[in-house]
């Protein structure tokens, strides 16, 4: 084979690799890990305050925030919704997270961290909801808007699969040729 063939097949390769690399969305190694262990972490942090704000009880005349518990019997916003309907719905959708849980752990551990994130955050919830008949809420935002950890968990997680598939979907800016 003549040198001008061999550094020829030489560059492909390079370029190969470089295009595979730029191409190919490759996260830290430990970025699933730290999904995994801040979706336990806040879990716990979320029950452990609103143990806090069932001790504390309400706060008769709360500030611009406060800590006080608030009891949702609604959904997100309070918005009403007869228990008929609350528990399938409720239960299908948790089904749904579950098995886009399952599935991505094989394929895509960081997916599968933000979808745990997700899964905790709704769980809590719903254990205040089969506990107490209503969501445990305990930061209070001018007297009117109510939320928890588990709220911000679900949000954020929510926010990071978007990004996370807004990622994967993204072009890679090489043409084929």
């Amino acid at each position: 084979m003549a040198d001008g063939q061999m550094t020829k097949r030489a560059e492909m390769r390079v370029a190969e690799t470089e295009y595979r690399t730029d191409s190919v969305i490759i996260p830290p190694k430990g970025a699933p890990r730290l999904w995994f262990a801040a979706a336990a972490s806040a879990f716990v942090l979320d029950r452990i305050l609103k143990e806090a704000a069932i001790v504390r009880g309400v706060d008769p005349s709360p500030g611009t925030v406060a800590f006080t518990l608030f009891r949702n019997t609604g959904i997100a916003f309070s918005l009403p919704l007869p228990r008929e309907i609350f528990w399938p719905a409720a239960a299908a959708i948790f089904a749904v997270l579950l098995w886009l849980f399952f599935r991505s752990v094989p394929k895509d551990k960081l997916r599968a961290g933000m979808l745990a994130m997700i899964i905790l955050g709704a769980a809590s919830n719903l254990i205040d909801r089969y506990l107490y008949g209503s969501t445990t809420d305990y930061l209070l935002f001018f007297g009117r808007s109510a939320i928890n950890v588990a709220d911000a968990m679900i949000v954020v997680g929510m926010a990071a699969l978007f990004g996370h598939a807004a990622k994967q979907d993204k072009p890679s800016g090489h043409a084929i040729q």
